[in-house]
């Protein structure tokens, strides 16, 4: 049995906010969590301990450069270390000509997300024990009223999953629709794809891929390259694009981002370690936001908007573009015994229990925050 342990470095900073109050190794590489995909990659592996760089991305290519390890290596780029098996002798770096892939920031979340599907599509198909389509099936399908463009084998369908009548598209990359998972009557899905176990599309809802989206989740309206964590929920209209969404968050109906200046100029996003706007080299931006954070109905997001963790977010006007953890509306701040008492209800409403060590880290980060300390 491989036993696998994830250290942070220096630069797990700049993947704010999506990190705040979590291992960077449980973020979603297209449809899973970085630590999830490594663990399925040493399924049929001989017992070892291994450290990974927690920003290391199982990639085909970082995968391989892991594997070829033996007991005592370390594999260090740039006087970074990336990967080391822990082994009677003292660790010793040995030449490896694979350039690490690594996670450097929370946009990277929305734009690696095709790369991130196609990486772990053959893990996920054997882990979710999915069911994969086949022409003869096109007719079939189309009576019930699920019109699938496109091949008919980039579709996976895990036990459970109910699909409805829907348009699924599968032109562009692989549609994977999870356990127990639902797309209800008249979305319409392009890939590539991914539905998390027990989560749902709404009825009439436009997905746009890549798109994946976690576990226990409600989506509706629009969303265009977007990345949902589990346990988080914008189940009304309003459109979202280019954006990345923590756990237990919720946005409240019509919550739109804007994801694209008014004159298509380069976006600047919140910088957290220099404390300013810098600029990101990117036109298309929409929505960052961190863990258990929620948006009142009608929230408007200007471009490449920034919002930290447990935020509150509401108010008459349009919220400022970077808003930090702990926000109650639009400057005050939110309580933390508020913040536990909202926690333990929303996650009763998915039969969850805040345990004693969530519950301590939630007070540590709110503590440390910039209304905590």
């Amino acid at each position: 049995m491989v036993e696998i342990s994830f250290f942070s470095d220096s630069k797990c900073g700049g993947i704010y906010p999506s990190n705040l109050g979590r291992c960077v190794s449980t973020l979603h590489y297209g449809a899973r969590s970085i630590s999830a995909q490594w663990n399925d990659a040493f399924i049929n592996s001989s017992s070892k301990r291994i450290k990974l760089n927690s920003r290391l991305l199982p990639s085909m290519p970082n995968v391989d450069a892991v594997l070829k390890l033996r007991s005592g290596d370390q594999w260090i780029y740039e006087g970074i270390l990336i990967a080391e098996v822990e082994g009677v002798k003292e660790g010793a770096e040995v030449p490896i000509s694979t350039i690490p892939s690594l996670l450097n920031s929370s946009k990277e979340i929305f734009e690696l997300c095709s790369e991130g599907i196609q990486n772990d599509l053959e893990r996920i198909k054997f882990s979710w024990r999915t069911r994969t389509l086949v022409e003869e099936e096109r007719a079939a399908w189309a009576k019930s009223g699920v019109f699938i463009h496109g091949p008919m084998d980039k579709i996976h369908i895990a036990p459970g999953a109910r699909i409805r009548s829907c348009s699924l598209n599968t032109e562009e990359g692989e549609i994977i629709i999870g356990a127990d998972s639902e797309l209800m009557e008249g979305c319409c899905v392009r890939g590539p794809f991914v539905l998390g176990p027990k989560s749902q599309i709404k009825m009439g809802a436009t997905v746009y891929g890549p798109t994946s989206i976690g576990e226990n989740c409600r989506i509706g309206g629009e969303v265009n390259n977007c990345v949902f964590h589990d346990y988080s929920n914008k189940a009304h209209e309003g459109f979202l694009g280019n954006s990345v969404i923590g756990s237990w968050c919720n946005l409240g109906a019509l919550t739109s981002s804007s994801n694209l200046k008014n004159n298509y100029s380069e976006i600047s996003l919140w910088n957290n370690d220099s404390k300013s706007f810098e600029k990101s080299g990117m036109q298309f931006c929409g929505l960052l936001m961190g863990d258990h954070s929620k948006t009142a109905i009608h929230t408007s997001f200007n471009t490449g908007t920034i919002v930290g963790a447990f935020c509150n977010v509401f108010g008459n006007l349009t919220p400022q573009k970077h808003i930090p953890s702990f926000t109650w509306g639009d400057v005050d701040i939110y309580e933390i015994e508020k913040v536990i008492d909202t926690v333990k209800r929303v996650m009763k409403r998915r039969d969850k229990d805040l345990s004693s060590e969530e519950e301590l880290n939630i007070r540590q980060l709110h503590k440390s925050s910039t209304f905590g300390m």
